[in-house]
């Protein structure tokens, strides 16, 4: 064997041995756990080596038809997007053939603006289609112009047809993984949303039964507000209810482990459920002490700090306007209320919405039955006190026409009057009853005014020996019903008289804030329960005393409210309580 010879045959020996290194390592990145990218990409530059070629291209076959390339032998190459039937691939593709094509630009399938626009000159060309398991093309794998001038031969076209039918498992089993993986999502997604749907039927039967074994508007509120923070995994529920003067809060605090609730009155716009009332917008915060709505003395008032908060408006009847807000928050998550927990909440206020129009309506229902009966019971009364009030005020008109002393006729004046405030309490209490509102105002002195109010007053506080404090730092006139604005000040008073007790101190102080006349009454009293601190203004709310009819702070707000005033309070247990009633002056 001569030298030239032995050389070739060693050259073709050592050929021989990198072509099966090389499949080597392609059949060892098919076997592979890595993803179906790395493969592809692996693949490709293996096969522009294998193949001794300058450029490999791996196109896929959208459902359009089109082919894309999706990895690249060679460098500067962005991605080719070739229509159906385009070039020497888009042929392949479309008749599921390989082709061998020693000179392309004699073919007349090349497209050649490919070579210009990534400045490359194509000698030949080598090209198999991809065929899944249904014989269809599921793509293309081309190279281009192999090394030293030479073109390509049948054998390299039987070696890339080789690589294509690897190519071509390996494709359908990733893409057999990505379906199963894309339906398992599916399922799981179903699952979650079946569950959620369980979850909300379970609730709104909760929500039936908690309808159905509530006695009144509270009892539901503080039931929905506990059974929300169970199951958002919230440690604070608020209900935001609006009302003609401002709102009441009703709260449930989860407190290591043990519920506490409490019912706070507040402005109409306070804290963020008071925003979501008033706008009519949903909210979900994850730093809400960083927001600028955020109000430190609200939530001091409360007893909680804010970590992360979801609020949503509750409806009135019809969905025509907001009656308050559904409010829960500092959930034990660092993400704070996610999408499902909004469903639930939503989903409460609706419900919570048909129930509080039932409870209001019934209350009012109930309330105006109580009025009527009141009112034609207090008929009957004043009727039969009629003879005995014009006997005493008789005597009395008959003693002062003979008495010539000045301090009895002073007493026998207090008595007339007294008289004729009980007639005008009776009737007032009829005309409130029958929801009639008449004002007689007239402009009058504040002084004097005072003056005649403290005077009934007077006797009053000695009986219980209750020690008093008044001081008046404005003067100037007001435009009131004098009659009716002194009974709403009695109202006030006898209340904070019978809660005191003997030994309780009465404050009272007149004083001018801006174009307002305010007027304050602060006891030493026990204060106003937590429970009805929201409902003391509706009629026949009481605070624990042994007489009352529960009328009198309903009838000061009629008549505060009647002469566009406003009157509200505030509170401290086992200190006392302060009502400020603010005129227009």
């Amino acid at each position: 064997m001569s030298k030239a010879m032995a050389n070739e045959n060693k050259d073709d020996s050592r050929l021989i041995e990198q072509k099966l290194a090389i499949l080597k390592e392609i059949g060892l990145a098919f076997e592979s756990t890595m993803s179906l990218e790395e493969i592809l990409s692996l693949v490709v530059e293996k096969t522009t080596k294998l193949m001794r070629a300058e450029r490999s291209t791996l196109f896929l076959t959208t459902e359009s038809g089109e082919l894309v390339s999706r990895m690249f032998g060679g460098e500067g190459i962005s991605e080719i997007r070739l229509k159906p039937g385009q070039g020497i691939a888009g042929w392949i593709a479309r008749t599921n053939r390989p082709v061998l094509v020693p000179d392309a630009y004699q073919d007349d399938r090349f497209d050649s603006h490919w070579d210009k626009k990534f400045d490359f000159v194509t000698r030949c060309v080598l090209g198999c289609p991809i065929r899944g398991r249904n014989g269809g093309t599921i793509g293309v794998i081309e190279v281009l112009n192999k090394a030293g001038d030479e073109t390509f031969d049948q054998d390299d076209l039987e070696l890339l047809g080789l690589l294509a039918g690897q190519l071509a498992l390996t494709i359908e089993n990733a893409s057999l993984l990505v379906d199963l993986v894309t339906k398992n999502q599916a399922l799981i997604q179903a699952k979650l949303e079946l569950e959620l749907s369980n979850q909300e039927l379970t609730l709104l039967l909760e929500l039936e039964k908690l309808v159905a074994r509530a006695d009144n508007l509270d009892e539901l509120v503080f039931a929905v507000l506990e059974r929300m923070i169970g199951i958002t995994g919230a440690r604070l529920g608020i209900f935001h209810l609006l009302d003609d003067t401002g709102a009441e809060m009703r709260i449930v605090i989860d407190i290591n482990g043990e519920l506490h609730d409490q019912v706070l009155r507040v402005e109409r716009s306070a804290g963020f459920s008071g925003w979501v009332a008033i706008h009519s917008k949903e909210l979900c915060l994850t730093d809400p002490m960083a927001d600028p709505r955020f109000r430190q003395s609200l939530a001091t008032r409360i007893g909680i700090q804010l970590n992360n908060l979801a609020a949503v408006p509750v409806y009135g009847q019809g969905g025509r306007t907001t009656k308050g807000s559904l409010l829960v928050a500092n959930r034990d998550s660092k993400h704070g209320f996610d999408e499902p927990a909004m469903v639930l909440l939503r989903l409460m206020a609706s419900r919570l919405s048909l129930a509080l129009e039932h409870y209001l309506d019934r209350e009012t229902r109930e309330r105006d039955r109580r009025l009527a009966t009141v009112g034609r019971l207090l008929a009957s009364v004043l009727h039969d006190l009629k003879t005995p009030i014009t006997v005493v005020s008789g005597y009395a008109e008959l003693l002062a026409s003979k008495s010539g002393d000045q301090e009895s006729l002073e007493y026998l004046d207090h008595i007339r009057r007294s008289l004729a405030q009980i007639s005008g309490m009776a009737e007032e209490i009829i005309r409130f009853s029958k929801g009639e509102r008449q004002l007689l105002a007239a402009n009058v002195r504040i002084d004097e005014f005072m003056e005649r109010f403290m005077g009934q007053l007077k006797p009053q506080l000695e009986a219980q020996q209750i020690e008093l404090r008044y001081s008046i730092r404005t003067s100037g006139r007001i435009r009131v019903d004098e009659e009716k604005f002194l009974r709403a000040f009695n109202n006030i008073v006898c209340n904070a008289i019978e809660v005191m007790g003997p030994g309780g101190r009465l404050t009272i102080e007149v004083d001018r804030v801006g174009n307002e006349v305010v007027f304050g009454f602060t006891d030493t009293g026990p204060g106003i329960p937590e429970k009805i601190q929201g409902s003391i203004f509706e009629s026949f709310v009481t605070m624990g005393k042994d007489q009352g009819t529960g009328l009198g702070l309903a009838v000061a707000r009629e008549v505060v409210e009647a002469h566009h005033g406003k009157i509200n309070f505030s509170t401290v247990q086992g200190e006392g309580t302060t009502f400020l009633i603010s005129l227009p002056s």
